[in-house]
């Protein structure tokens, strides 16, 4: 009696569960369009099925269940419920979980973080005042397709894809722009080529890859996580060798004509003002053929069915680097960056000094310095050190100081500092500071020095000239 008892009882709560299980499906299928009513019977069953097979300690059978019913629903959540306890420690749901769950993954947060330092530099290129729009362009479009990329597979390596499907293959379409991209920038840079309308051409390969990708990126979340599960009604990854071959032979062709500029004027290296610009194009040369060379070894791997993990990963990290070294030469010496004006500039100065559009910008950003930085305050300040903060030459900054201001660059600096004196001076109505301290706040190391200068633009003494300023104020 007893034993009918437990029987009935267990009965009813199935019943009972049964009835819970297929409301909640049925407001799924409300929500879902994709989850038909006449699904409902095989989702219960699959839910079922996985979770007796779980209290049974059948792990492979419960895992090809749950597959089941995650494509059914998509509801990966239902990876993680508690009836699959008994089986977490099991290869076959570690790799199920490993497959769809997200995860951090402190590697690919690295990626990540490089990627949107690279973002962000590319915000502060585009925000401040555009010196050279080309050059900007180029520069900006070539780290943000870098940047994307690395947060992109960063991404895509801890399963956040199945989070946001409509990532999907959208860093693809960008592999033939790497080249291009580079090639123009530094066309622009080393001999100030203007882009023309037949370079368009260029961008015809990514035109047909953003076509061959449009019918996927208009589908639904939905539909893209069926492709990515391998259900949908396009290929997972479809092309993908013969992008790669594609990327490969763009990358081969535009580093070979980037190398070829780079190589044939290199007669300026032994001057020690153009290492900087020499410095910046060398560099990026080298990381354009290192990543070039990493992806080719990458693609023989791949279509030889060869372990390609650590050279993928080494692509990574040669994009993250040179993201984080534009990202430092921007901070460094951003000119360096911008433009062709700046090499120009510097060897056209012996002959026919700096243009006239350059020179007014280099004073303009020195006129910021002095006025609003007051650089002149550094006891340390030079001609080197004004001419590192211009991102230009030794020889270029004494220029604009002789043309613009009729003084050397010490008299230049003297005359802001004891402006400055005068100012604090005339401001001290309670004769507080001393002369030393004002000598030393304007930029002074030692009040003799400060007394020379005061008196050569006066023509009397700071102690004179505080004494006449008291007996002024009686």
């Amino acid at each position: 009696m007893l034993s009918r008892l437990k029987f009935l009882f267990k009965s009813r709560i199935k019943y009972v569960f049964l009835l819970f299980v297929l409301g909640t499906n049925l407001v799924s299928a409300a929500s879902n369009p994709t989850v038909n009513v006449q699904d409902l019977d095989s989702l219960i069953y699959f839910r079922e099925a996985a979770f007796q097979a779980a209290e049974n300690s059948n792990p492979e059978e419960a895992v090809s269940y749950i597959t089941k019913y995650l494509e059914k629903t998509r509801d990966f959540s239902f990876i993680e419920n508690s009836a699959f306890d008994t089986i977490s420690r099991s290869i076959a749901y570690q790799s199920l979980s490993k497959q769809y769950l997200p995860k951090v993954n402190w590697g690919s947060m690295l990626y990540i973080y490089a990627g949107l330092i690279g973002i962000f530099i590319v915000i502060i290129f585009n925000t401040q005042r555009k010196k050279d729009k080309a050059t900007i362009t180029l520069l900006s479009v070539l780290i943000f397709i870098h940047s994307f990329f690395i947060i992109h597979v960063g991404l895509h390596s801890m399963n956040y894809q199945f989070v946001y499907p409509h990532l999907y293959s959208t860093s693809t379409v960008f592999s033939f722009l790497y080249g291009p991209l580079l090639y123009f920038y530094f066309k622009r840079i080393k001999i100030g080529y203007t882009l023309r309308k037949k370079d368009l051409l260029h961008l015809i390969p990514t035109l047909a890859l953003i076509i061959m990708f449009s019918p996927i990126f208009i589908l639904s979340g939905d539909e893209k996580l069926k492709i990515m599960m391998g259900i949908g009604k396009f290929k997972d990854r479809a092309y993908g060798v013969e992008i790669s071959i594609g990327k490969m032979l763009s990358l081969l062709v535009y580093t070979f004509f980037t190398i070829k500029l780079f190589l044939s004027s290199r007669k300026q290296n032994y001057i020690d003002e153009y290492k900087p610009i020499y410095k910046w194009q060398r560099n990026i040369v080298f990381f354009q053929t290192l990543f070039t060379s990493v992806y080719a070894i990458y693609l023989v791997l791949l279509v030889s069915y060869i372990l390609t993990g650590p050279m993928f990963h080494m692509q990574l990290i040669v994009l993250s680097c040179f993201v984080l070294y534009v990202a430092y030469t921007a901070y460094v010496n951003p000119k360096t960056l911008l433009g062709y004006q700046l090499e120009a500039s510097f060897l056209k100065y012996k002959n026919s000094g700096l243009t006239s559009s350059f020179s007014e910008e280099l004073k303009e950003d020195m006129m910021r310095m002095l006025e609003n930085d007051k650089i002149y305050k550094q006891n340390t300040i030079n001609l080197n050190t004004m001419a590192e903060m211009l991102g230009t030459t030794r020889h270029n900054t004494s220029q604009i100081i002789n043309e613009h201001f009729g003084l050397s660059f010490f008299e230049l600096i003297n005359t802001y500092r004891i402006k400055e004196a005068t100012e604090i001076f005339k401001l001290d109505t309670h004769r507080q500071k001393n002369i030393i301290d004002v000598a030393y706040e304007v930029g002074y190391n030692n009040k003799v020095t400060f007394n020379k200068a005061f008196k050569k633009i006066h023509d009397t003494t700071p102690s004179q000239f505080v004494k006449n300023l008291r007996e002024t104020a009686l």
